[in-house]
């Protein structure tokens, strides 16, 4: 049997399924957002109130999104690395010279 939620602590689900769903659409600055908004939630409430199983269901499903995430981020990185490489070393045989290394903005 489920206790009764109160206000603070149905706000702290919403904000771990909206950070699950903002996981799932790669939107980390939402799901950063989420958690400092439930942890400051979770400070002022009492934990024999919370809703734990469920919330710690949660926190493992975007735990595993995250190392889902960044397994395939480190895969992309290891292969553009390699395409890198590849292109150099063409651009060598061909007599290209190297250009310089320009910097790389990343945004979501």
């Amino acid at each position: 049997m489920r206790l009764p939620v109160s206000g603070s602590q149905a706000d702290i689900v919403r904000l771990t399924r909206v950070a699950g769903e903002a996981a799932q659409q790669g939107r980390w600055d939402e799901v950063i957002q989420c958690y400092s908004e439930r942890g400051l939630l979770l400070a002022s409430t009492p934990a024999s109130t919370l809703p734990i199983e469920e919330l710690l269901k949660m926190d493992d499903e975007l735990r595993d999104r995250i190392q889902t995430t960044q397994a395939v981020l480190e895969d992309l990185l290891v292969e553009a690395q390699m395409t890198k490489r590849r292109v150099q070393v063409l651009g060598q045989r061909l007599g290209i010279p190297p250009s310089p290394p320009e910097a790389v903005s990343i945004e979501a």
